[in-house]
C-alpha cells in the first residue's frame, strides 16, 4: 500500500517549525484586546450595535468568551500543530475580540 500524500505539506511543516512564535503573538494579542476591551468598552455590549434593538450583554461575558475561543484554539493549535483548522480557530477568536472594540467603541 502507497503511504498517503498530506496535502499542504511545506505550510505544515513551516507553522509546525514556527508554532511557538504563533501561538505567543495569538495570545498575547488576545490579552492586549481583551484588557483594552476591559478599560474603555461601556458595561453593556452588542456584536450588533447598528441594528434598530441590539441585543446587549455585559462586557465581560463577550470579553471572556472570545478570549477563551482564542486561547483555546491556541492551546490546542500548539498540542497539534498540523491542524490548520485550530489555527483558524484561533484567528477567528481574535477576528471577534477586536470587532468587538470597534463595534461598540463609539457606543
Amino acid at each position: 500500500m502507497a503511504p498517503r500524500r498530506e496535502r499542504f505539506q511545506r505550510l505544515k511543516d513551516a507553522l509546525e517549525a514556527h508554532r511557538g512564535m504563533i501561538v505567543y503573538t495569538i495570545v498575547a494579542l488576545a490579552l492586549m484586546g481583551a484588557a483594552v476591551g476591559w478599560g474603555l468598552l461601556p458595561d453593556m455590549v452588542s456584536m450588533a450595535p447598528e441594528v434598530e434593538d441590539p441585543y446587549f450583554l455585559p462586557k465581560e461575558r463577550l470579553l471572556l468568551l472570545h478570549f477563551g475561543m482564542a486561547a483555546g484554539f491556541s492551546g490546542l493549535f500548539w498540542k497539534w500543530p498540523r491542524e490548520i483548522a485550530y489555527l483558524f480557530g484561533a484567528v477567528v477568536g481574535l477576528i471577534l475580540t477586536f470587532a468587538l472594540l470597534y463595534l461598540n467603541m463609539g457606543v
